[in-house]
């Protein structure tokens, strides 16, 4: 939604996006890497998907260039805390034969497709969000 109000400039988009930010942040974990999914029924596993982690941090970032300079703080400094979670807790840096970036991302448990593996596109928002925090601003959506 920050991406629409980005391209629209429509207040009501920066809006949802917001309060779909504050209900993300509120139901992570206490490592910040959020399951792959926020409502886990009873006795199903609790597979981290740390695909979605990296690309909430980037819509975080975004959102953080978005607002007033009293409300980037919270957006940015949660961005950051994200991406700082996936870097210490997830990274695949003591893997040198593994492709991935981050690991244990988790593409779509129901079907068993691609479960506790690194994900091209966590990657890429991984990539994303640690440019942006270098000050890198080009969109590519």
């Amino acid at each position: 939604m920050s991406l629409s109000y980005q391209y629209t400039g429509k207040d009501e988009y920066l809006q949802a996006a917001k309060r779909v930010a504050h209900y993300y942040l509120t139901n992570l974990p206490e490592d910040l890497v959020p399951y792959w999914d926020f409502r886990l029924p009873e006795g199903v596993p609790a597979y981290r998907d740390s695909s979605a982690g990296a690309c909430a941090a980037c819509g975080l970032l975004l959102i953080a260039d978005q607002v007033g300079t009293q409300e980037a703080g919270l957006y940015r400094n949660a961005g950051e805390r994200i991406l700082h979670a996936l870097y210490t807790n997830y990274g695949a840096w003591d893997y040198p034969t593994e492709e991935g970036l981050i690991l244990h991302g988790t593409s779509h448990f129901p079907e068993n497709k691609n479960v506790d593996v690194p994900l091209i596109y966590g990657d890429y928002f991984f990539a994303e969000g640690i440019s942006r925090l270098n000050g890198y601003r080009e969109l590519f959506w």
